[in-house]
């Protein structure tokens, strides 16, 4: 039988002399692995729908657990991330979380659409902050969302001195002195990103790489997952 999904490309693998397999995240099925037959070859006419980013209906032949890509009409190929390194590994981010989050078979729908939502915003504009807002919304859809209204621990206004706790997510006073320093340049990126109240001054380029640092070690301590591609993107913006 075939199935016709909408579908993200997360990420890809060499597979034989001329293949590839394909981890999807589809809007209908959730994360899926595909094979691809022949899209290696010059010329192929599905190699499109074999590359990072792409965003098309796949329509696959299912048999029994395995899937194959009989077409695809693409939607979008967010062609521009491949043409900015900065843009690019912020793409790659985006996937390597939802990789990471999702289980085979789960629907995720607002995850999906959220994701393909930030690749069209890293398309035409700051890549890093529509980074910062969707791994705010994946870690939030995960069950891990963080807590950076007021402290934590006594209702208080977050000011200088502040502090974050990797356990449970949130941002603690200097009185209440839980976890570990964080500055008032990360919560204001982290409130920009969030749609929430910001001070402007304070949410800088700095605040940005704080900001990413601090929900890469929160998302490791959270889910044990390592996202290669973040890891290089906060070295390219620290460099």
């Amino acid at each position: 039988m075939e199935i016709k999904t909408d579908a993200l490309v997360l990420r890809t693998a060499d597979y034989g002399e001329n293949d590839k397999m394909l981890t999807l995240f589809s809007l209908q099925y959730g994360k899926i692995s595909a094979a691809a037959k022949g899209v290696r070859k010059p010329g192929a006419k599905l190699r499109f729908a074999a590359q990072p980013f792409c965003f098309a209906e796949y329509v696959l032949a299912e048999k029994g657990e395995r899937h194959t890509v009989v077409s695809a009409a693409l939607t979008d190929g967010f062609y521009a991330l491949r043409e900015d390194i900065g843009k690019f590994y912020a793409a790659a981010c985006v996937t390597g979380i939802s990789d990471a989050v999702l289980y085979g078979g789960i629907v995720n729908e607002e995850l999906f659409l959220r994701a393909v939502s930030a690749l069209g915003e890293m398309c035409r504009g700051n890549e890093a902050e529509a980074l910062i807002s969707f791994f705010l919304k994946a870690l939030e859809l995960s069950g891990y969302g963080l807590s950076f209204g007021a402290c934590a621990g006594c209702g208080a206004p977050l000011a200088e001195g502040l502090r974050f706790d990797l356990s449970d997510g949130s941002f603690y006073c200097g009185e209440c002195a839980r976890g570990a320093g964080a500055s008032l340049s990360t919560l204001n990126v982290l409130r920009k990103c969030a749609g929430q109240p910001y001070d402007a001054e304070a949410a800088g380029k700095d605040g940005v790489l704080r900001a990413l640092r601090l929900l890469s070690a929160y998302f490791g301590e959270k889910t044990g997952a390592r996202v290669k591609a973040l890891g290089e993107y906060i070295a390219l913006l620290g460099a």
